[in-house]
């Protein structure tokens, strides 16, 4: 995604990104479990938060190496490509 830079693996030990771009909400974290992590990225049309919004969510899972976070990364962009569709 233009100008947001994805963190690198060892964020997604302990925190969740959340973030926007260009009328898409997202989040990435860590799932699985210990001996099978993988990265799940989920995205839905803004502006509401994953809580109280009423619009569909996306989820993928991606390897949890930095590799699936340039996958997560395309995923994403492809993503908004669709939301930004739908919006006009």
């Amino acid at each position: 995604m233009e100008n947001i830079s994805l963190y690198g693996t060892l964020y997604y030990e302990k925190s969740i990104f959340k973030g926007s771009y260009r009328g898409m909400n997202f989040w990435i974290q860590k799932s699985g479990d210990e001996e099978h992590p993988v990265l799940k990225a989920t995205a839905w049309k803004g502006p509401y938060n994953f809580d109280t919004t009423q619009e569909k969510k996306v989820s993928e899972e991606f390897p949890f190496s930095e590799e699936g976070i340039a996958l997560a990364d395309e995923w994403l962009t492809e993503q908004q490509k669709v939301i930004a569709t739908e919006m006009t």
